[in-house]
Parts: structure tokens; C-alpha cells; sequence
């Protein structure tokens, strides 16, 4: 602000424009607007004896008003601009063109032109070259003041993107159906834990936990037992460890004692070099979903149990003929299973019905070896023992040759031939 030229001007002037630069620094370094920055401009435009000025924008070839500045002393309207925007020597330095000057206003970063400041004065004296000196120094402070502004203004503006944009994804991740855990690559520690995750682990964000103690930190242990899980085999502190995916599911103790079943996929978060910064574990509840499984096992269980109960059933059914009597048909393989079954369902159907004669038949028995022979014999001597009188039908003779072939002695067994000879035997010895 001491320039040669400006030390070659009488010491009044000097002095005058001097103090008047001194404010206008001041002023603009309390500035907050383009209007205020202007009007910071006013002592040394006074000391000028500019008549009006405007501070303009200039993008491309397009310009708009973004303040102006009147004298106090400054009588009517400001004329018509002498000098016009659109014609590009302005933008080389300062043009003086009787009462008017266009100043340039340039970033000092890379010389843009990205302003203007436009005068009038109150007459057409030409300005000395310490006056002209003077005013570039107060436009070279105006773009610095206003470039500096500019950059706090986008600087904020980032910061408040930034910050919509974190409170976004926030409410995105707290808007999932699964827990989400993001930890610090290098220490492990917990900077995001979503609703769901909470929910899960029974504790949120733990600024004191480690991927050294995460295991500890929040209560995960075995699928089978309560027995805290090794730390290194937790999928997120593997990616931390190895910056690979990794997978598993185990257990979490939650504070009130309550447990859950979880699943967790733990992956690095990488920048664009490819360095991983971060890592995070996707959770997924396995609780109500093991617990599902277990019940429809259980009534798949119970499904198989009721339907074999009844092909058995079905398979050996007990035929009430009267009273007093029933009767057996047997269809297909006679194995120990079924054998057993029939016993069984001969046993609870006599002791029911409080019969006094059971006919077997087994007239549908395809073939027969001493083993079904001597689960028919069995059958007989079971139901004898309630005080039935057991009466086999139907026999063939491979039946016939394993009865024998048991050598035991059949004489007090009844045997006919046919169903029909069995239930004429069985309604005589019923009435006696």
C-alpha cells in the first residue's frame, strides 16, 4: 500500500489515501456480505471522489449486480455506463474512460476473472497514477476478501452436504430389517451401531471395545453353550485382521440374560486406492427363525408318528363281528415291526371290547416263514392270556410247514380253514 507511486504524491494526498486504505482493510476483514465488503470500499472511494460504484459478478460473458455504493454527496441517479462488460480489454487491467473506470477483480489462485467493480466519479479529472495505484489496491483487497469468503461460503456448504448426507445414510441403515456394525480398520473401534444391531447385541456403540475384546465387550459365545467365543474367530475382527469376507453364527448374551441366535457377514470397506479404512458386519436374527424350524420339526415329527400310527392301524385293523367277537384280517408282509403291531392292537382291542373269541386271518399273508409263524403263535398265546380264545383262518401251507417246523404243541390252537367257518365257530362258542 506504499508504492512508489503513491510516495510520489504530495504528502497530503499521501497521507489522506493511506489512512483511507488503513480503513478499507479493516472494514473488509469484518465484512460478511458483498454489500458490506463494499461499503468497506467507501473511504478510499471517497478520497477518489467516486460518485457511485457497483460490484459485479462476471461469469462468462454474462454479469450481475451484487451491490452498490452512492456518495453521500452524490446528487441524482448514477448515469448510463460509459464502458460496456461485453468488451473483453477490461479484463487485461483497469480502464479509464472519462468519468467512468471498470477495475477487474481476479482470484489470486489462478488470475480468473470472476468481477468487476464499476465506477463513476463526480467529474472527469484523470486520475494520477498514485490515485489509479490506490484503487487497484483496494480491488486487489475486495477479490482477495471476496475469494476468501467465497471459499468459507462452499467450505460450509460442503460441510452441510456432508452433513445431510451422514444423516441420511443414518436413517437409511436405522430403516433396515438387520443389524449393521461399523467399525475403525487398525483399532476395531465401533463408530455406527443401527437400531436393529442394538437390538441384537443388546448394547450399542461401546467407544471402549477393541477387536482385541469384542468377544468380552459384547457377550458372544457358543451355539451350544455359554462359553465365551474365541476372539479370533468373530467374522468381524477376521476382516479386520486378514480384509477378507468372512461368515458365522453364534450367540449373544444380552445384559438382561436374555439370549439370541445370530448370523453375521463381516466385509472391508476400501477407498479408491484400495486401502481398507473400515469394516462392517451385517447381522441377521436366527433366534425366531431356529425357533420356527425347531417347531415345525417337531410337528413334522409328530406328522410321521400320527401317519404311521395310522397306516398301522390300517394295515392291522380290528373288525368288531359282535359283542363279543372280533376279528383280524392281515394283508401283505407280516415283518417283527408289523408283527408287533399286531399284538398290540389285538391286545387293546379284545381287553376293550371284552371279547371272548379273535379270529386272525391270514388268508392275505403272501408268504410266511417260521418267523412270521412265530409271531402268529405269539399273538394267539397274548390274547389267551385275557381269557380270548384266539382262532386262526386262512392258513396256507408254507404257514402250515413253519408252524410245524416250530415244534411246538398246536393242539389247543382252533384253525379253520376259511373266514367264513371261523365266525360260524366263534358265534357258537360265544353263546355257550
Amino acid at each position: 500500500m506504499t508504492s512508489q507511486d503513491l510516495r510520489n504524491e504530495p504528502d497530503s494526498v499521501f497521507v489522506a489515501l493511506q489512512g483511507a486504505l488503513a480503513q478499507v482493510f479493516a472494514g473488509l476483514a469484518r465484512a460478511r456480505s458483498e454489500v458490506e465488503h463494499l461499503e468497506a470500499c467507501a473511504p478510499c472511494l471517497r478520497a477518489l471522489n467516486v460518485r457511485h460504484a457497483e460490484l459485479l459478478g462476471v461469469d462468462g460473458s454474462a454479469h450481475e449486480q451484487l451491490a452498490a455504493w452512492r456518495s453521500e454527496d452524490a446528487a441524482g441517479p448514477a448515469s448510463a455506463a460509459a464502458l460496456d462488460l461485453s468488451e473483453g480489454t477490461w479484463r487485461q487491467g483497469a480502464v479509464y474512460l472519462g468519468r467512468h473506470a471498470i477495475v477487474p477483480l481476479r482470484c489470486d489462485a489462478d488470475e480468473l476473472v470472476f468481477g468487476a467493480l464499476r465506477l463513476e466519479f463526480a467529474d472527469a479529472t484523470e486520475l494520477s497514477a498514485g490515485q489509479r495505484e490506490a484503487l487497484t489496491v483496494v480491488a486487489d483487497g475486495l477479490a482477495a476478501f471476496l475469494t476468501a469468503r467465497r471459499v468459507v461460503l462452499r467450505q460450509r456448504e460442503a460441510l452441510r452436504n456432508a452433513d445431510r448426507q451422514q444423516a441420511t445414510l443414518e436413517a437409511v441403515i436405522d430403516c433396515l430389517p438387520i443389524g449393521i456394525f461399523l467399525a475403525e480398520a487398525g483399532t476395531g473401534t465401533p463408530t455406527l451401531v443401527n437400531r436393529v444391531g442394538v437390538e441384537l447385541l443388546g448394547r450399542g456403540v461401546d467407544p471402549n471395545a477393541r477387536q482385541e475384546t469384542y468377544s468380552e465387550d459384547y457377550q458372544c459365545v457358543r451355539l451350544d453353550s455359554d462359553e465365551l467365543l474365541p476372539n479370533d474367530e468373530l467374522p468381524l475382527v477376521r476382516t479386520l485382521i486378514t480384509g477378507e469376507r468372512h461368515t458365522k453364527m453364534f450367540g449373544i448374551l444380552h445384559p438382561d440374560g436374555k439370549r439370541v441366535t445370530i448370523e453375521v457377514t463381516a466385509a472391508p470397506i476400501r477407498d479408491r486406492q484400495g486401502t481398507m479404512f473400515a469394516a462392517v458386519a451385517v447381522i441377521i436374527d436366527f433366534t425366531e427363525r431356529n425357533r420356527l424350524e425347531a417347531e415345525r420339526a417337531e410337528y413334522r415329527d409328530e406328522l410321521i408318528k400320527a401317519q404311521a400310527q395310522a397306516l398301522a392301524e390300517r394295515s392291522t385293523p380290528l373288525i368288531p363281528l359282535s359283542d363279543e367277537i372280533v376279528a383280524m384280517p392281515l394283508v401283505g408282509t407280516l415283518d417283527r415291526e408289523r408283527a408287533d403291531q399286531v399284538v398290540e392292537t389285538l391286545l387293546t382291542g379284545c381287553a376293550a371290547r371284552k371279547a371272548r373269541v379273535a379270529i386272525l386271518d391270514v388268508t392275505g399273508v403272501p408268504h410266511a416263514d417260521t418267523a412270521v409263524a412265530a409271531s402268529l403263535l405269539r399273538a394267539a398265546a397274548a390274547v389267551r392270556l385275557l381269557g380270548v380264545e384266539p382262532v386262526l383262518t386262512g392258513i396256507r401251507p408254507d404257514v402250515a410247514r413253519a408252524l410245524v417246523g416250530l415244534d411246538v404243541d398246536l393242539k389247543s390252537l382252533v384253525t379253520l380253514s376259511t373266514l367264513q367257518d371261523a365266525i360260524l365257530y366263534a358265534t357258537r362258542t360265544a353263546r355257550r
